[in-house]
C-alpha cells in the first residue's frame, strides 16, 4: 500500500444525498456527529437498497460501542416509524429532511412502502449485523467452517500466552540448548544477555500483532565459525602479557604523563584503567568484553591523547589490547548473529506450529478469528463472495484505528462495488499500542471510490470550535506525517444552556492558554508539572465554589464536579493531579485507557506472590514487606536485613521475621491446596490490606486496582493451576499491559472531578476541560536491550516493517522514523484532547528544564503545532526554536476567544469545605416490606431458609448460587433446633464421630467423604475421608485435625454395616446400583404454596412455615444417593446434624422431632417426586407401588450396628410417602389442583 500518494480531494458530506455504492471514505471530525450519520446511512440502505436488519453489516471495535450503535439505530428507526404513522416528525431535524428527501416528491419511495420496510426491521432487529470486529469474523468462520479449518466446537480464549510460552519453551529445549551446548561462548552470552523462552515468546508475540507487516533480515549475516576461539586465544595472550608486563606498562605511562591529554589520560584516569585490565584478567571470561575504563590503553585510545608533537607511548600489550577488542567484538557479532538465525528459524515456524497446537486442542484466541479468516478468504474466492451476498452492505465505525489485516478482510469482501463506508477521524488514531495503523487509512483512502468529511461541530460552543480552528491551522503540516491535514469545522446550530461564571476574576477569552515561566525561572520539568496541577487545583476550587454560590452554572444548574476534567497522558500524572486536588479538598476520580498492570500494586502484587512462593528466601520476603501494603517502616526492614548489634533486639528482629516466614508458608500452603482466591481473602483480611490502604488519600483507587488484581490473577490460576505458571503470566502482563479486561476500573461513581486519561477521553465530553501537561515534549527512544532485536517502523510506501539486522545507517533511519511516528500520534492526542471541551478549555504551554536544558521542552509537539510552520519536522527534532520565538508564536494566538496568561501561581490554598462536591445529601427512602420476584428458580433450601431469613432482614440468596443443600441450614438454625434431650450426658470418646466438628463446613465434607466412599471396598475409605478433608476443608483444634481421617473412615464402616432396613446394608449394595449426587431441575410454572401446606398436613406431615404466596418458576435440587435394592428405589439423605451423644437422641421420636424443626419432610417429599418423574420416563412398565421403596434419612452420627432405639436402628428415619400424596404433588408442581 502507498500513505504517500496524493490524497484525492475530499467533500462535504451530505448523508441524505450522497451515493449509496462504491468504497466510500468519512473523515468525521471530532463532535461532528459521526453516530448520527451512521444512524443515516444506514436508514438510507434500508430503505432504498431494500436491505434487512440482518443484511446491512456494522462494525465497530469495542462490546460498548457495539450496544451504543445498536439503541442508537434501533431508537432512530422507532422514531421515524412514529413520524410514518403519525405524520409528525416530531421537530427532529433528521426525521424531517429524510421525510424531504428520501420520503419526498422527489424521493425514490412512498410512505406505505417505507413504513413496511421499517417496521420489518424494527421486528427483526434483534438479528441486526452489529458487531466488533472479531465477533462478524467468528460468525463468518462459523458459517464456512470447512474454508477456514476451524473445530466445529472449539473454546475461545481472550489471551494465549500461556500456549505462545509453551511453544517457546519446547523451541528452546530442541533448538536453542543444543546450540548452547555445541557453544559454551553462546551460552554465556545468552545468561549474560538476559536470554530464555519469555524473549521467543516475546519476539512471537510482537509478529502475531503484526502478521502483514514485512520482515526484513537483509543486515543478518552468517556467524563466523572461528571469532569465538579467536577471542579466548587472543584473550589468553593479553592475560599473559598482562601478568608479565604490567609493572613495566604503569611505569612507562607514568613517564609518557607529560605527552597524554590531562582530561582523558591524567593519573588517576590511568591508574583506574589499569586496575580495569587486572580485574578483567582476573574474572576469566575471555567473552566479555573489556571495560570501558580498560581501553584507554589500546593503541588507537592512547594515539588519540598524545599532546601534538609527543610521542606515543609504545608496548606490546597496546597493540594485543586493540586486537582483543576487534576479537571480543567479532565473537559478539558471531553470538548476535547465532541468536538472529535462531529467531529467524522461530518466526519462520512458530505462528503455523501455534495454530497447528490450538487446531490440536480445539482453542481459538481473538486475533485467530482475523487471521483465520484472511487466510481463507485469500485461499477460498468463494468464501468473499459468499459473505458479500451475506451482506450486502457494511459500514464501518471507527476505522481510523484498524490494522491491515483488518481492512484487508473488508477490501476482500467489498471492494471495489460496495456499498461500503468507512467512517472515522484519522487525527484521532491514537491506538497504535494495540496496533492500529494509521497507514492502513491513509491507504484506503488512496483507493476509495469518495471521499467526504463532516465539518460541522455540534459539539463545543463557537468559541471553542474558533480557537481549535486557529490552533491545528497554524501549522499546515501540523500532524507531521504527509496526507493528514486539518479542515477547518463550524459550529453547529445545537441549542445549549449557556455557561455563567459570575466569579472569573478578569476577561478571557474560553480557551485560556497558561504560559509557564521561562529565562532565569524556568522550572524542573516535575516542579513545572507540580506547578501545573496547583494551578488547575485552584482553578476547579474557584469554579466549585462559585458554582455552590450559584454564580458559576450551566444554564439555570450549578457547574458540578463531574462536569470538570482534568486529562492526562500517564497514570503517574493522573495520581499527581489526585493527589494536588485532594489537598486543595475536592473529590477526583480516575478514569484511564492504561493497564492495572502498570501500576505501583501490580509490581507490588508480584513481589508479595514471589514471597509466598518462596517464604524461605528472605530477599524475597523483605522486597515484599517493603510493600505500603503491611505498614512497616524502613527501621523494621533494615533491622530485619542487617541487625544492629543489640543482640536482644536481634533476637526479637528474628522471631519477627521468622513469624512472617511462617505466616507466609501458611499462605502458600493454602495457595496450592485450597486455590488463590482463598488464599487472597485470607491474605488480605488478615492483614487489613484494604483498611491501611483506605486511609490514605488515593485509598479508593488503589483498593479499586488490587481487587482488579486478584480477580485477572483468580481467572488465570483458575485456567492454569499452580504458583509458577501464575508468576510468569503476571511477569508476562506487567511487561505487555494485558488486554481490555486489564484496563483501570472506575474506583468511584460519585459526582466527583475526573482525572481522564486522553486515550479514555476520545468519544467523551465535558463542561469545562484542563490540560496541565501536554507540553511534556519527551519522545520515547526505541527501549534498550542486551539481545538483539527488530527496528518497527513504516517504509516510504506506508508499509508496517520489522527490520532485523539494521547496521548503524539504517538503524539510524528506523529510528528517526520510529521518533516521527511517536511526535505524530502526540499531536493527534493533543488533537484529542483539545476537542473534548464543550464551554472552556484550560491549557498549559511552555518550557521546562530536563537534563539542565530546555531543548526537550522547545521540542514538544505543542509548540510544533504552534510554530513549526514553514520547517521540516526533522529540522525541528534536531534543532527547535529558542525559546523567544517560542513564546512570539504562542502570543500570535491571543486574540478573540484565545488568552495567553502567566500560569496562575496561587498564593495560598483555600480547601473546599466538606459539601462541597454535592450541591445536597440525599439518602434513600427505608424500605418498610420485603419484595419477592414471582418467578425464581427455587429449591427446598430456598422454599424454607431463605423465609427465615427474610424475616430476620437477611439478605435471601439467590438460588442459582446455591450449592446442594448438604445441611446448609444448619448455620442459620435457631439455637437448640438440632439438640435432642438426653437423660444422661456422656461425654464421647476422643476418636468418635459425635466429637466431629459440626455446622455447614462440616455437613459439607462429611456428604463429599460418602460421595467418594467405594461401600465394598474398605481399604478406600481412608483416602475418601482424606480427599473429603481437601475438598471440603473442615476448621478443628490441631489435636482434632490429626485425627479426623481415622474417624472419617470409621463412620463410613458404621453408617455400611447397619442394617437401615430389613435384608438392606450398604456394604452388600452393588456398585452399579447406585447413584450419587443426581440433579433434578423441574418446572413448577404456578404452584400455590399455602395449598402446598395444606396438603402436606392433610396427609399427616407437620406443618411447613412457607409464605402463601406463588411460586412460578422452576424447582432444582440434587438427591445425595439413590440406591436400587430388591428392584425397587430408595432416597438416600446424609445428615450430619448433631443431636446429641446416645442412642435415644438419634431414635425415632428424635429424629421425628429434627425432621419436622428443619422441614425435612418436604425435602424428602420434592427428592421423590423428582425420582418419581425420572423413573416413569425412563425405566419401562414402572409403577409408583412396584418400584418406588421411599426415603432414607440418615442422621451418620449415630448410625452404627451396636446403636437402637425403640426397636429400631439408631439415626434411621425411614419412610414411604402415599402415592396419592406423591401424585397430588406432581399435578400441583404442573399447575394443576392438588
Amino acid at each position: 500500500m502507498s500513505a504517500a500518494s496524493q490524497p484525492q480531494a475530499a467533500l462535504e458530506l451530505d448523508v441524505f444525498a450522497c451515493p449509496l455504492d462504491g468504497v466510500n471514505q468519512i473523515e468525521a471530525s471530532a463532535g461532528t456527529g459521526k453516530t448520527w450519520n451512521i444512524c443515516a446511512l444506514y436508514v438510507r440502505l434500508l430503505l432504498e437498497k431494500d436491505l434487512g436488519a440482518d443484511e446491512i453489516l456494522v462494525v465497530t471495535f469495542t462490546k460498548a460501542a457495539t450496544a451504543e450503535l445498536h439503541e442508537r439505530i434501533r431508537g432512530r428507526l422507532a422514531q421515524l416509524a412514529h413520524a410514518l404513522d403519525t405524520g409528525d416528525d416530531g421537530g427532529d431535524p433528521f426525521v424531517a429532511r429524510l421525510l424531504e428527501t428520501t420520503l419526498g416528491e422527489a424521493g425514490a419511495l412512498d410512505s406505505e412502502t417505507a413504513a413496511k420496510r421499517i417496521r420489518r426491521a424494527l421486528r427483526a432487529f434483534d438479528q441486526a449485523a452489529i458487531h466488533t470486529i472479531h465477533a462478524f469474523c467468528q460468525r463468518a468462520l462459523q458459517e464456512a467452517p470447512f474454508a477456514a479449518a476451524m473445530p466445529f466446537a472449539f473454546e475461545m480464549q481472550a489471551d494465549d500466552a500461556a500456549l505462545r510460552f509453551e511453544l517457546a519453551a519446547d523451541f528452546w529445549r530442541t533448538r536453542v540448548e543444543p546450540m548452547a551446548a555445541r557453544w559454551p561462548g553462546f551460552a554465556t552470552w545468552l545468561v549474560d544477555s538476559g536470554a530464555g523462552p519469555a524473549a521467543l515468546d516475546a519476539q512471537l508475540a510482537r509478529r502475531l500483532k503484526k502478521p502483514l507487516a514485512a520482515l526484513r533480515w537483509d543486515g543478518v549475516v552468517e556467524p563466523d565459525e572461528s571469532a569465538e576461539a579467536a577471542a579466548a586465544e587472543c584473550f589468553a595472550e593479553a592475560a599473559r602479557m598482562w601478568a608479565d608486563e604490567r609493572e613495566a606498562i604503569d611505569a612507562l605511562l607514568r613517564t609518557a604523563q607529560p605527552v597524554l591529554n590531562q582530561r582523558s589520560h591524567k593519573p588517576d584516569a590511568v591508574a583506574d584503567a589499569l586496575a580495569a585490565w587486572s580485574a578483567h584478567f582476573a574474572q576469566g571470561n575471555a567473552a566479555a568484553a573489556p571495560p570501558k575504563a580498560a581501553l584507554k590503553l589500546t593503541r588507537a585510545a592512547l594515539a588519540k591523547a598524545t599532546k601534538k608533537g609527543g610521542a606515543t607511548p609504545e608496548h606490546p600489550f597496546f597493540d594485543v589490547a586493540d586486537a582483543l577488542e576487534a576479537a571480543v567484538a567479532a565473537a559478539e557479532a558471531a553470538q548476535r548473529a547465532r541468536w538472529l538465525a535462531l529467531i529467524a528459524d522461530w518466526l519462520d515456524t512458530a505462528p503455523g506450529a501455534l495454530a497447528e497446537r490450538k487446531r490440536t486442542r480445539r482453542v481459538v484466541s481473538f486475533d485467530d478469528l482475523l487471521a483465520n479468516l484472511y487466510h481463507a478468504l485469500h485461499a477460498h474466492p468463494w468464501l468473499a463472495e459468499t459473505l458479500r451476498a451475506r451482506y450486502p452492505a457494511a459500514l464501518i465505525d471507527e476505522f481510523q484505528d484498524t490494522d491491515p489485516l483488518q481492512f484487508a478482510i473488508f477490501n476482500r469482501i467489498f471492494a471495489p462495488g460496495g456499498p461500503l463506508f468507512l467512517v472515522g477521524d484519522p487525527k484521532q488514531a491514537i491506538y497504535s499500542f494495540r496496533a492500529a495503523d494509521l497507514h492502513t487509512y491513509l491507504a484506503a483512502r488512496a483507493s476509495a471510490s469518495a471521499c467526504y468529511t463532516l465539518a460541522v461541530n455540534q459539539r463545543s460552543t463557537p468559541a471553542i470550535v474558533d480557537a481549535c480552528n486557529r490552533f491545528f491551522m497554524s501549522n499546515p503540516r501540523a500532524f507531521v506525517l504527509d496526507g493528514l491535514d486539518y479542515y477547518a469545522v463550524r459550529a453547529g446550530t445545537r441549542v445549549r444552556a449557556p455557561f455563567v461564571d459570575g466569579t472569573d476574576p478578569g476577561p478571557a477569552g474560553d480557551f485560556r492558554i497558561w504560559a509557564l515561566p521561562g529565562g532565569d525561572g524556568t522550572l524542573l520539568k516535575r516542579d513545572a508539572q507540580a506547578q501545573a496541577a496547583q494551578a488547575c487545583a485552584a482553578e476547579i476550587a474557584r469554579l466549585m465554589r462559585g458554582a455552590r454560590e450559584g454564580h458559576v452554572r450551566l444554564g439555570d444548574t450549578p457547574l458540578s464536579p463531574g462536569d470538570i476534567a482534568v486529562l492526562v497522558q500517564t497514570h503517574r500524572q493522573g495520581s499527581l493531579v489526585k493527589r494536588v486536588l485532594a489537598t486543595w479538598g475536592i473529590g477526583s476520580v480516575e478514569l484511564a485507557q492504561a493497564s492495572v498492570f502498570s501500576t505501583g500494586d501490580a509490581e507490588q502484587l508480584e513481589r508479595v506472590l514471589a514471597a509466598i512462593d518462596a517464604p524461605g528466601d528472605l530477599r524475597r520476603l523483605r522486597a515484599a514487606l517493603a510493600a505500603d501494603w503491611f505498614g512497616l517502616d524502613a527501621g523494621a526492614l533494615w533491622r530485619m536485613e542487617q541487625g544492629d548489634g543489640d543482640a536482644s533486639r536481634e533476637a526479637a528482629d528474628s522471631a519477627d521475621a521468622m513469624s512472617w516466614v511462617e505466616r507466609f508458608s501458611r499462605y502458600r500452603l493454602l495457595w496450592r491446596e485450597r486455590g488463590f482466591a482463598v488464599m487472597w481473602r485470607t491474605f488480605t483480611r488478615e492483614l487489613r490490606i484494604a483498611e491501611r490502604l483506605m486511609a490514605g488519600a488515593d485509598g479508593e483507587r488503589r483498593v479499586t486496582d488490587i481487587n482488579h488484581l486478584a480477580e485477572l490473577t483468580q481467572a488465570r490460576a483458575s485456567a492454569q493451576p499452580g504458583i509458577a505458571p501464575t508468576l510468569r503470566w503476571l511477569a508476562a502482563q506487567r511487561l505487555d499491559g494485558g488486554g481490555e479486561e486489564a484496563q483501570l476500573r472506575l474506583e468511584s461513581d460519585r459526582n466527583l472531578v475526573q482525572i481522564v486519561t486522553v486515550h479514555k477521553s476520545k468519544g467523551l465530553e465535558y463542561a469545562v476541560v484542563f490540560c496541565p501537561f501536554l507540553n511534556d515534549g519527551g519522545l520515547r527512544e526505541p527501549p534498550a536491550s542486551a539481545l538483539p532485536d527488530a527496528r518497527e517502523y513504516h517504509d516510504d510506501a506506508g508499509d508496517a516493517v520489522l527490520h532485523y539486522g539494521c547496521d548503524d545507517e539504517a538503524a539510524e533511519h528506523a529510528a528517526r522514523q520510529a521518533l516521527r511516528e511517536q511526535a505524530a500520534e502526540r499531536a493527534r492526542l493533543v488533537y484529542v484532547a483539545l476537542t473534548r471541551a464543550v464551554y472552556r478549555c484550560y491549557l498549559v504551554a511552555g518550557p521546562y528544564l530536563s537534563s539542565r536544558s530546555t531543548r526537550e521542552a522547545r521540542r514538544s509537539v505543542l509548540n510544533w503545532l504552534v510554530a513549526g510552520a514553514g520547517q521540516s519536522f526533522d529540522a525541528w527534532l534536531d534543532e527547535p526554536p529558542d525559546e523567544a520565538a517560542l513564546d512570539a508564536a504562542w502570543q500570535a494566538l491571543a486574540s478573540g476567544p484565545v488568552s495567553v496568561a502567566p500560569l496562575p501561581v496561587p498564593a495560598r490554598r483555600e480547601r473546599l469545605a466538606a459539601g462541597h462536591d454535592a450541591s445536597r445529601t440525599l439518602a434513600a427512602r427505608h424500605a418498610t416490606r420485603v419484595l419477592r420476584d414471582a418467578w425464581r428458580m427455587a429449591s427446598f433450601s430456598s422454599l424454607t431458609a431463605s423465609m427465615a431469613r427474610e424475616e430476620a432482614g437477611v439478605a435471601v440468596v439467590p438460588d442459582d448460587e446455591l450449592r446442594p443443600d448438604h445441611d446448609a441450614l444448619a448455620a442459620v438454625a435457631p439455637d437448640g433446633a438440632f439438640a435432642a434431650a438426653d437423660t444422661v450426658a456422656v461425654e464421647p470418646p476422643d476418636d468418635d464421630i459425635l466429637v466431629f466438628p459440626r455446622g455447614a463446613a462440616a455437613g459439607e465434607c462429611l456428604h463429599r467423604l460418602f460421595e467418594l466412599s467405594r461401600f465394598t471396598e474398605p481399604d478406600s475409605w481412608h483416602q475418601a475421608a482424606l480427599g473429603a478433608l481437601h475438598d471440603r476443608p473442615v476448621e478443628a483444634e490441631p489435636e482434632l485435625a490429626t485425627r479426623l481421617p481415622a474417624m472419617m473412615a470409621r463412620l463410613v464402616d458404621d453408617v455400611v454395616r447397619t442394617e437401615l432396613v430389613p435384608g438392606m446394608r450398604l456394604a452388600d449394595l452393588d456398585p452399579a446400583k447406585r447413584l450419587d449426587e443426581m440433579g433434578f431441575l423441574f418446572p413448577a410454572p404456578s404452584l400455590e404454596l399455602g395449598a402446598l401446606r395444606r396438603l402436606l398436613v392433610a396427609h399427616g406431615y407437620p406443618d411447613v412455615a412457607l409464605d402463601a404466596g406463588m411460586l412460578a418458576g422452576f424447582i432444582k435440587g440434587f438427591i445425595d444417593m439413590i440406591v436400587e435394592h430388591d428392584g425397587r428405589f430408595w432416597i438416600v439423605d446424609w445428615k450430619s446434624n448433631h443431636l446429641g451423644n446416645t442412642p435415644d437422641a438419634y431414635g425415632p421420636r428424635a429424629l421425628d422431632v429434627a425432621m419436622a424443626d428443619h422441614a425435612y419432610h418436604l425435602q424428602a417429599l420434592l427428592y421423590t417426586v423428582a425420582l418419581h418423574r425420572y423413573l416413569r420416563g425412563r425405566l419401562p412398565g414402572y409403577d409408583y407401588d412396584t418400584h418406588m421403596a421411599g426415603y432414607l434419612y440418615l442422621f451418620v452420627r449415630g448410625v452404627r450396628p451396636g446403636w437402637r432405639s425403640g426397636g429400631e436402628p439408631a439415626g434411621v428415619h425411614a419412610r414411604r410417602p402415599a402415592r396419592e400424596l406423591v401424585d397430588a404433588l406432581d399435578r400441583m408442581m404442573e399447575g394443576g389442583r392438588a
